[in-house]
Order: C-alpha cells, then structure tokens, then sequence
C-alpha cells in the first residue's frame, strides 16, 4: 500500500511523508482525488484514442495510443493545478467549470458520434446527396456555357469560310508581279533595264480557309469531348463526393442534424453531457465542496510560517 500511496502522491502531486503523518480524513480526501483523477485520465486517454483512429487519420495502434497518452498527460496536467492550489481560488474554480463545460461538450460529441453511428451515416449520405445535386447543376451551366462559346465559334469560322470559298470560286488563282532592275552596258555606257515576270498562283485564301477548317476540327473535337463529360457528370460527380474522407465538421453537422430532430436522440446527448460534465467537476467539487483535511491545514499554515518569517526578515532589513 506504500508504493500504491507514493505513486498516487506523484499522480496528484502531493508529498507522501507529510501524508503518512495526517489523519484518516486527509487519506479519505487523497483517495477520492486520485480516484476521480484516474476517472478522467482514462475517459479522455479514450476519447484521443477515438479521436485519432477516426479523425486524425493514424492507422498504427502505437500512434494512437500516442495521441491517447497525450490527451491523458493534458488532463492530468489541468487537474494537477486544481489539486496543487492552495486556499480558495474561485477564478480557476470559474475558469475549470468554462473548461468542463467545453470538455464536456467535445466529449459528448466523439460518443455520440460513435452511438449514433448509423443514424449519423444516413444523415450524411443524405447530406452529401444534397451536395451532388447542387455541384452537377452548377457543373452543367459550366458545360453548357463552354459549349454554347465553341458553338459560337464554329458558327462565326464556317460562316466566315463560305465567305473565302465563294471567293475562291470566282478566283481560283491570282497573277503575282514581280519587277526586277538590272543594269546592262548600253552603246552610251551602263543602262538600267526593268524586268516584269507575272506568275499565275493559287489564290492565298485557300491556304487561310484550309486553316480554319483545322481549327473547326479541333473546336468539333472538343464539343465532343465537353458532351461526353456532361454525359457522365452524374456518375463522375457521386464518385468524386462519395470517395471523400468523412471529415470531423460533416460528421458533427450530421451529429447536430441527428438530435435536433430527434426528442429521444437529445435526451441520450444531454444525459452523455451531464455525466461527462460532472465527471470534469470531479476533482473541482472535492477540492472546493470539502472542509479542509489536516493536509491542507497543515500546507497552508506552512505558507503562513512562511509569508510571517519574510516579513519579519524584510522588517529586520529595513532597521
């Protein structure tokens, strides 16, 4: 029982050789706080387990029991500054029952999400549902607009191309001139003399609407491409929103959704609260709800010893 009373004393942080010489009260008050601080360590050492197989994504049971040990060593933390203040602190009495309350509320929320599994599962998938409808509608005015643009452009090219190949029908080819100088030594010296060469060619409008009609080709292959994606849209956007991973916020709306319309499904939620909210207040409502046991008497009247001897010390300065 020794070590069992050191190793609770190290837990809590109180001295055990001071311990060993109160009374049976103060070992009362020292087994309720271990007892309710090992309640927490284990509920919230649970809760970060739950959180990280669930949420945070960790496959390894190592890293969760990881991110378990961390959530036990925060909660002790927080109970051990409780514990450890001396006298009456109402503002970290306040301020521990505005954390209970928070507590309280995050860990309700991982159970209930858990217990509600199912119904929670049917929320979402109608939820995501929902979502699917609105990103095919919003999808499909993008496909309709692209395809309306490339219609507009192959409307605007084959009209300007009737245009070039009536054109080409009254003129097939057209005479290109070139004038050339040379100088040549006539009978009273160097001369220049101009050489006119008329070369009949195709009409360079043929090559511009054969340009276009490789670009009629490329705006026809990319209508097509767009209406073969509208015609999967349905099956390509469930696929894209159903592959997602379940993310903590989307659950808890499901959550919210699930107990909001449901008397028996808030009762369940408020009774998960009201437990896990008086399990926070544990250690605060032993702290402060009890008469002090001689542990504390004997701590405190330490202090004052204490706060007496630098006052007199800082007295006998001054002289």
């Amino acid at each position: 029982m020794k070590t069992i009373t050191k190793i609770g004393c190290a837990l809590i942080g109180w001295n055990a050789n001071l311990l060993s010489e109160c009374g049976e009260a103060s070992h009362a008050k020292f087994n309720k706080l271990v007892t309710a601080i090992l309640i927490m360590v284990m509920l919230w050492g649970t809760i970060g387990y739950l959180l990280a197989a669930r949420y945070v994504g960790i496959e390894s049971i190592p890293g969760r029991m990881g991110v378990a040990f961390a959530f036990m060593l925060a909660v002790l933390g927080i109970e051990r500054v409780i514990v450890l203040t001396v006298g009456k602190a109402r503002f970290m009495t306040a301020l521990r029952v505005v954390m209970a309350v928070c507590m309280a509320l995050a860990g309700s929320c991982i159970f209930d999400q858990m217990m509600f599994k199912n119904d929670i599962q049917e929320a979402v998938a109608a939820h995501r549902e929902e979502v699917i409808q609105s990103t095919i509608q919003n999808r499909l005015k993008l496909f309709d607009n692209d395809i309306a643009r490339i219609n507009h452009s192959i409307d605007s090219i084959s009209k300007y191309n009737d245009v070039l190949y009536k054109e080409l029908e009254a003129r097939p080819t057209t005479t290109v001139t070139a004038v050339s100088t040379n100088t040549i030594q006539g009978p009273n010296g160097p001369m220049k003399v101009q050489n006119v060469n008329k070369t009949v060619v195709p009409n360079p409008r043929a090559a511009q609407a054969k340009g276009n009609e490789e670009q009629l080709k490329i705006y026809n292959q990319q209508l097509e491409q767009l209406r073969l994606d509208k015609k999967d849209i349905d099956k390509s956007t469930r696929k894209e929103i159903n592959e997602r991973p379940l993310g903590f916020i989307e659950e808890l709306e499901a959550t919210i959704e699930v107990i909001s319309h449901s008397v028996p499904s808030l009762a369940f939620y408020l009774v998960v609260f009201v437990i896990l909210m008086s399990i926070e207040l544990f250690v605060v409502s032993i702290k402060m709800g009890d008469t002090k046991c001689d542990y504390e008497m004997i701590v405190e009247h330490q202090l004052s010893m204490k706060q007496n001897w630098l006052t007199n010390v800082e007295k006998d300065l001054k002289r």
